[in-house]
């Protein structure tokens, strides 16, 4: 068990999250990993080799190990709820990438059972760790801009995903812009009375899905502030992450992150080099904090982050904003 202050840790997954979980792991001296689990055993057994850790295809032996203090699970989205009440009714503290579950009843269930265990169960939403959105929103907060006006937040991926985990992501509200719903919350510390969405398709495979791979989402206030978030599947510039927010005071600014700091101005023009390829770099420092937090609310119980209000909220606001584009009209938010 924890020794001083020592997490040890299984984890469920290599796929897109597993990955970059491990490397947060591999950065994290107070992090042990003590067994992997995924359906592809050669690369379990890869990754047990390179850690010194126990592997296999099923959950039922991490579980089991009473050396064993929490569960990451990174598992595909249809997986994380089983997962997730089984570590819980087997004494481990839980960081589960999200979505949670399938809907708020699954919701309700984990946090209960978590409450009733007296464990931790951390959600993840990696950009609240971010040190520029971080930063950007304590500002808020603080008052440096006066009472907040207007939010905008745009968020555009690279590379374009694979078609294989499109298709059981969930969909774009659950699987993109349900982070940046809970980026608007963490901002504005406030809950929107309505929400309305459009979208459109440029990719026809994501189309085939019912899906989209185009959406504006605006957002309204009872204090007035209003809000937008634009999501796109692609941008072949590179990974597109900005934040504006806009006040009577001011304004502040996220912007993108670029590798290099050079610039080249020349009678050609002025040059810079791309922004960051992917969400893995962009985000290594949210990735990195956001397991520490993790390890700090096992092993020194500190308050969780982000609660279970926070994990309910942005899964409806999900909810309502794909109904808002199925159904052509704004959702009122009740809560």
């Amino acid at each position: 068990m924890t020794l001083n202050n020592q997490l040890l840790v299984a984890l469920f997954g290599l796929g897109r999250a597993g990955k970059f979980q491990l490397e947060s792991i591999r950065s994290n001296p107070g992090v042990s990993l003590i067994h992997v689990v995924d359906t592809d055993l050669e690369k379990a057994k890869a990754v047990a080799n390179e850690f010194g850790c126990e592997y296999g295809r099923s959950v039922d032996e991490p579980l089991s190990n009473a050396g064993i203090d929490a569960a990451i699970i990174a598992t595909p989205t249809g997986e994380h709820f089983g997962q997730i009440v089984a570590s819980l009714n087997a004494g481990k503290a839980v960081f589960t990438e999200k979505p949670l579950g399938s809907g708020l009843e699954e919701i309700d269930t984990c946090f209960q059972l978590a409450r009733e265990k007296r464990l931790p169960l951390f959600v993840g939403f990696n950009r609240r760790f971010d040190p520029s959105h971080s930063s950007l929103a304590q500002s808020v907060r603080g008052g440096e801009i006066g009472a907040l006006q207007l939010v905008r937040i745009t968020s555009r991926d690279s590379p374009l995903p694979r078609m294989d985990y499109i298709k059981t992501s969930g969909g774009i509200f659950h699987d993109c812009i349900v982070h940046d719903l809970d980026m608007i919350r963490f901002i504005s510390q406030e809950d929107p009375i309505e929400v309305y969405s459009v979208g459109s398709n440029f990719i026809p495979e994501i189309q085939a899905f019912d899906d989209l791979d185009n959406v504006l989402v605006s957002l309204r206030f009872a204090s007035g502030l209003l809000a937008s978030i634009d999501v796109n599947r692609f941008a072949s510039y590179g990974y597109d992450q900005r934040i504006e927010a806009f006040g009577e005071k001011g304004m502040l600014h996220s912007e993108n992150r670029y590798p290099l700091s050079t610039v080249l101005s020349s009678e050609a023009g002025v040059s810079r080099p791309p922004i960051e390829f992917s969400f893995p770099s962009r985000y290594r420092e949210a990735y990195h904090c956001e397991l520490e937090t993790f390890r700090k609310c096992v092993v020194k119980g500190i308050p969780l982050p982000i609660t279970y209000e926070d994990v309910r909220m942005s899964f409806l606001l999900s909810d309502l904003a794909e109904c808002s584009y199925r159904e052509g009209r704004p959702m009122r938010v009740e809560g």
